[in-house]
């Protein structure tokens, strides 16, 4: 079975390294979407073995973010794909089986066998207390999370990002959260999916400054990327332990609780 996933980066090179070789390691294919970033992801991405990429919009950078097209060109690359499953996988993303043992692409066509074509997420966003990481694997790193959407409102959002390829499939309509086709079947038992949008303060402060400067604002007027204005002005990026919750097995998909 041919599991492809499709990763829009920007300005990622800290974690990219990673993010790539999980995804690679669960049996996963790689096709990267990478937006003109001024880092060095660009050259991580091509330097990859087993990674393919290309640079979109291919006209050359823009000055905002268009989300939208980003989603419609994964669309038709997934139609066009000889994939038998398709993912769409940011870089600050790493997505389990909630079976113990069990890689991603198993766990894929264990729900595949069960005749369900499409999969939702259970989100857990882990958050920095100190600024301590330096890089490396933040999955290695980081130990506390939130599972609360009062904290980060993306926990209560469907993630129903991995389908059966069937034809073509509309991401566009939900900003890329809730992927829609005829005759979706969705699997009752959600996989998991532990998000690390911010690793340092200064990082956290730098991505919230590029994407608010980079935002498509008729998009932000439909909804999209709307959790960005839940940060007050100077606030520093480091959250209480008392906020979160520890994760106490890393190595476990699910905290054990």
């Amino acid at each position: 079975m041919k599991i492809q996933a499709y990763m829009p980066v920007y300005n990622e090179s800290d974690i990219l390294p990673f993010s790539l070789r999980y995804l690679l390691t669960q049996g996963i294919s790689i096709h990267a979407l990478e937006g003109w970033s001024t880092d060095n992801s660009w050259e991580i991405l091509t330097s990859t073995p087993g990674v393919t990429a290309e640079r979109f919009p291919p006209s050359g950078a823009d000055t905002q973010q268009r989300c939208r097209a980003i989603l419609r060109r994964i669309e038709t690359l997934a139609s066009q794909s000889d994939a038998d499953w398709c993912l769409l996988n940011d870089s600050d993303e790493w997505r389990y089986s909630p079976v113990s043992q069990e890689t991603l692409a198993d766990g894929i066509a264990r729900a595949d066998a069960d005749g369900w074509n499409a999969i939702d997420h259970k989100v857990f966003v882990f958050l920095p207390i100190d600024d301590s990481y330096i890089g490396g694997d933040p999955t290695q790193h980081f130990r506390y999370y939130t599972d609360d959407p009062k904290l980060d409102m993306l926990c209560r959002i469907p993630q129903v990002k991995l389908w059966k390829n069937l034809g073509r499939v509309d991401l566009a309509a939900s900003g890329g959260h809730d992927v829609r086709f005829a005759g979706r079947c969705l699997c009752p038992e959600r996989f998991v999916l532990r998000h690390y949008p911010f690793r340092t303060g200064a990082q956290a402060k730098r991505k919230l400054s590029t994407r608010l400067e980079r935002r498509c604002h008729i998009e932000h007027k439909d909804g999209w990327g709307v959790h960005y204005d839940t940060f007050a002005p100077g606030f520093d990026f480091l959250w209480g332990r008392g906020q979160l919750k520890p994760w106490n097995d890393l190595t476990k998909p699910l905290p054990q609780l």
